[in-house]
């Protein structure tokens, strides 16, 4: 790759391929599915594939991870992200991988280096899509020197942050709407 088309000022060394399992450790061993009757309802996150699936009363991380789909038709369909981050206290199922960052790179750049990826030739399941750890390990991530990266991620942080922020102020003005509609419509 080497160099991106746009670039933040004073930043002007080449990007360098590394391999995902360079970058990140995989804590996959910590994950654990609770089926749906076990589970009790509770103010954790409880996260599967493609984002959270349900809260319950316990958790196993509390830090700011990144969390990969690891099996499921999302894979290839990508009707919802692949690639997100959870912080907070949270329990992982086994259909995300849960991955932490080595020390020079930076969650949400690497996340949304992940989240920009065509899964296509990765996929190791038959029926199911699915990206096997030893596969993942393998995926190749262009990455700059760790200053760079960190502008990247804090620029997409605060963009995400705004479009939340204007997603709670649609659904306001829906429901403001909605109200209004009833009151002058009888």
């Amino acid at each position: 790759m080497g160099k991106p088309k746009i670039r933040f000022k004073g930043f002007t060394e080449d990007w360098e391929q590394r391999k995902l399992g360079d970058v990140v450790e995989f804590l996959d061993t910590v994950r654990k599915p609770l089926e749906g009757v076990k589970r009790v309802a509770g103010p954790y996150p409880y996260y599967g594939a493609s984002g959270i699936v349900d809260y319950v009363d316990g958790y196993l991380f509390n830090e700011e991870l990144i969390l990969l789909s690891e099996d499921g038709a999302n894979i290839t369909d990508r009707n919802y992200p692949v690639c997100f981050l959870a912080s907070g206290k949270y329990w992982v199922n086994n259909h995300a991988h849960v991955l932490r960052t080595k020390e020079e790179y930076e969650n949400n750049f690497i996340c949304n280096s992940l989240e920009r990826k065509d899964y296509t030739q990765f996929n190791t399941g038959m029926a199911m899509p699915k990206l096997n750890k030893e596969t993942c390990k393998k995926i190749p991530i262009f990455c700059p020197f760790y200053g760079e990266q960190k502008q990247i991620g804090d620029y997409f942080r605060s963009l995400d942050r705004l479009i939340t922020l204007h997603q709670r102020k649609l659904k306001i003005l829906k429901n403001i709407k909605k109200s209004m509609l009833e009151k002058i419509f009888v």
